[in-house]
């Protein structure tokens, strides 16, 4: 199962970065995440997010939207004993300017690593 994630997830690195994407990665240091669409003409969509811990542990993640003064809540799961989180969206997700993605963790020893791609 864990290869066949990782086979899914660089498949679809991969993917983002034909179709013009980009891969940010940021430290969960502080439990939360949160990225913004500042450009004024375009809009971004989340290919994938993916929460990588330094050592193995429990807890939850989750992935919101926020738009004007409205939270959603994109995805949200408890894990256990794991080093790594991924999100696929199920859907496009469109980010128009002034909208944040936010991803939140319990564990705050790692990274979160974002692919997104342009329109």
């Amino acid at each position: 199962m864990k290869r066949m994630i990782l086979v899914l997830w660089m498949a679809m690195a991969a993917s983002a970065a034909m179709a013009g994407g980009w891969t940010t990665t940021y430290s969960l240091g502080g439990g939360a995440v949160g990225l913004t669409n500042t450009q004024a003409n375009s809009s971004w969509v989340p290919v994938s997010v993916m929460l990588k811990f330094t050592a193995a542990g429990s807890g939850t993640a989750e992935v919101w939207r926020v738009s004007q003064d409205y939270s959603f809540m994109l995805a949200n799961c408890a894990f256990s004993n794991v080093t790594t989180v991924v999100w696929v969206p199920d859907a496009e997700y469109p980010f128009t300017p002034g909208e944040a993605l936010v991803i939140r963790s319990s564990l705050t020893n790692g990274i979160v690593q974002v692919i997104r791609k342009g329109d």
